[in-house]
């Protein structure tokens, strides 16, 4: 039989609250920042990492 690899899961809610950068759909973490998709947001955002 194979083996199952367990992978840390962390979840957080990154909703901007203020609407600004609205409807996060995807985030991609790299070592020291997470950007952020939106299906309407005008451009790429981005945050450090927490």
């Amino acid at each position: 039989m194979g083996s199952v690899a367990q992978v840390p899961i962390r979840v957080a809610d990154l909703q901007d609250p203020s609407g600004a950068y609205p409807e996060i759909t995807a985030i991609t973490e790299t070592a020291d920042r997470l950007y952020v998709q939106s299906l309407h947001a005008h451009g790429l955002g981005w945050m450090p990492e927490p």
